[in-house]
């Protein structure tokens, strides 16, 4: 089994979670029996799964690497934060919450701000470094639905919660402390980024409907093509043409989450407003979940594989 999914590009994740997201499609309370079954095995256990991962990413960022992490990753990140939020406002300015070709405004700010930093994780542990690796946590931050809800707030002048995005920080902070305290604990706490990725997968899997994801046909697909014309050609320019990179970060952080799936309910909890488009966002964001789950992979991996064929092309002096 381990060998099959590592046939694929980010299999340790995609594998689970198109295995859970078939269960959750065809028998949603298989697994809800309560007790550690539940936690395990449904979105009960997401948060926990998640937390551990950053304090065990956190506890790998050397604090001396800080910088190069930094240099890199925090620099793509900022980029990808500048564009939802200058995409975010011109959409709600130009089309209303309404949007258009049946996107609403809330589908689109959930999707664009997105990145699943699980499959992030699958493909740097593959084709990355060990600095790409351990800057999960910072990926992270743009998981949790309170990033978008902090677009969305942006953009309409909202009251913003800056809670979630706390929670978030805390366990990278506490295992990078715990880390550069203690280097044996940094490398026993190291290989749990890669164990736990399987788990976040299925996690993230077991909140996906593939029949509702499947039903928002081309609105699914329109809004996925949005995400990448507006992501991936500015973040591989500034990571390959300004950074001088390989442009594998770029790809691995262009992907959208399964927890996304959840941010238009929890918008609309607070904005009622926004009630009529949640069913279509979340069935269009299911639909970019599953499509760019399986079109990053295989982009990232027929890049890494030009960049090293363009690596045997050019001798070494």
């Amino acid at each position: 089994m381990f060998n099959f999914m590592k046939k694929f590009p980010g299999g340790l994740l995609l594998v689970p979670m198109l295995l859970s997201a078939i269960f959750y499609t065809f028998a949603p309370n298989l697994f809800r029996i309560g007790g550690m079954t539940q936690a395990m095995f449904t979105t009960d256990g997401l948060n926990y799964v998640i937390g551990v991962t950053c304090f065990c990413s956190g506890a790998g960022l050397n604090i001396h690497r800080i910088g190069k992490v930094l240099k890199k990753q925090g620099v793509l990140l900022l980029t990808k934060i500048i564009i939802c939020v200058i995409a975010s406002i011109v959409f709600i300015q130009l089309f209303g919450q309404s949007g258009f070709l049946g996107i609403s405004a809330v589908a689109f700010i959930a999707t664009i701000c997105s990145t699943n930093p699980s499959l992030y994780l699958a493909l740097e542990d593959e084709m990355g470094t060990p600095d790409d690796v351990s800057a999960f946590g910072l990926v992270g931050l743009l998981c949790v639905p309170a990033y978008p809800m902090l677009i969305f707030g942006l953009s309409q002048a909202t009251a913003i919660d800056w809670m979630p995005i706390l929670s978030t920080l805390i366990p990278i902070l506490l295992g990078m402390l715990v880390g550069n305290l203690d280097e044996n604990m940094a490398k026993f706490l190291a290989p749990g980024v890669s164990v736990l990725t399987p788990f976040m997968g299925w996690s993230f899997g077991a909140n996906i409907n593939l029949i509702n994801a499947v039903q928002s046909g081309v609105q699914g697909v329109i809004i996925t093509i949005i995400f990448y014309i507006l992501m991936l050609p500015i973040l591989l320019y500034v990571e390959m043409k300004l950074l001088k990179k390989d442009g594998i970060s770029s790809l691995a952080i262009s992907s959208i989450a399964g927890m996304s799936v959840s941010v238009p309910t929890l918008i609309a909890q607070s904005n009622p407003s926004i009630q009529p488009f949640v069913a279509s966002a979340t069935a269009q964001i299911a639909f970019g979940v599953v499509l760019t789950s399986i079109i990053t992979p295989y982009l990232a991996k027929k890049l890494n594989t030009r960049n090293h064929v363009h690596d045997l092309k050019t001798p070494n002096f």
